[in-house]
């Protein structure tokens, strides 16, 4: 097995004479001597397949977020392995998608504990969001003006908003708007910090799902 990498042609996948280049769970572009299979269609084969569809599929709408909170541009093809392997539930067809299992974001900022999210009081397409703002002697970076960024994604629309830099750290809640056609269905929010100067984030910490 070899890695690739060409600023030229980028990422190469697909069969390539006696080769086959490949994206490997981390996000790698892999090339192995290609073999051909004794049975390419078994039901291990099959389910892979679909769970790999299917993940592709619905974290589409997230790529751009996932990217900008790893602050890696192959971001999405590494949570994309982790998801297939880690974040899929169900039984060979019936697949669904774990979405606490899907960090959108990663780093060294310590994050926050205690998030919850509710629907607002005085607007029913409102979130209201806290967290606690204890900022612990740890070996993370951390400060109380750390920026607040929250991610909320509609599955069954496949539409994400995300909402950036909404609060610090120290205030400890914040509301934030979703569209009128989003009410009725199940919500998925994540909220993750950036530190000021925008260098480094956090994890991302998911909260469950809220319906408008």
């Amino acid at each position: 097995m070899a890695y690739f990498h060409s600023s030229t042609f980028g990422t190469i996948t697909g069969r390539h004479g006696t080769a086959v280049a490949a994206i490997d769970k981390d996000g790698n572009n892999v090339i192995r001597l290609y073999r051909k299979p004794f049975n390419p269609n078994t039901p291990k084969q099959q389910a892979l397949r679909l769970k790999f569809g299917i993940v592709n599929k619905e974290l589409a709408p997230l790529r751009q977020v996932i990217t900008m909170g790893h602050k890696d541009s192959r971001a999405f093809s590494k949570i994309v392995g982790k998801a297939i392997s880690g974040a899929v539930t169900g039984e060979y067809p019936e697949f669904s998608i774990d979405f606490s299992k899907v960090p959108i974001a990663s780093g060294t900022l310590q994050s926050v504990v205690g998030v919850t999210a509710k629907v607002a009081a005085e607007s029913p397409n409102s979130l209201d969001f806290s967290w606690d703002t204890t900022l612990g002697f740890q070996s993370r970076l951390g400060a109380d003006d750390d920026k607040v960024n929250i991610v909320c994604f509609d599955a069954s629309l496949s539409m994400t908003i995300p909402f950036m830099e909404v609060a610090t750290r120290k205030e400890g809640s914040a509301v934030v708007t979703l569209p009128e056609i989003w009410q009725g269905n199940d919500i998925h929010c994540w909220l993750y910090l950036s530190s000021a100067d925008g260098m480094y984030n956090s994890g991302s910490v998911y909260t469950l799902p809220a319906s408008l």
